[in-house]
């Protein structure tokens, strides 16, 4: 199978392409759901996860550095349903990849 494809994946997130997303996706894919802190586990739920938020927010996810690991420092801004900015931030996104698919995403403190 091919490697993951990081830019392709915050190309789909950025432009609101979530069939494009759930498509990188493992099946048993481990996503973190950051207002309630907790994790959401498998493609549909995901998917369903990432459908519901659309309607509140606006991701816009953009590749700063990928590191080894892979993690990737992204520039993330959130935006509400009118287009107002909700977070304007870099975070640092911990992926772990399986058979060329995302498993698992974490996000943390980029590094310095």
């Amino acid at each position: 199978m091919s490697p993951f494809d990081v830019h392709g994946f915050y190309a789909d997130w950025t432009t609101g392409d979530l069939a494009a997303v759930v498509a990188r996706l493992h099946p048993d894919v481990d996503w973190p759901e950051a207002w309630s802190g907790g994790r959401v586990v498998g493609r549909d739920a995901v998917a369903g996860h990432l459908e519901r938020q659309a309607r509140d927010v606006r991701f816009s996810v953009v590749p700063v550095q990928v590191h080894p690991g892979p993690a990737v420092t992204v520039h993330q801004v959130v935006r509400d349903a009118d287009g107002d900015v909700l977070s304007d931030t870099r975070v640092l996104h911990g992926l772990t990849v399986q058979d060329g698919l995302l498993r698992r995403l974490d996000v943390g403190e980029p590094p310095p």
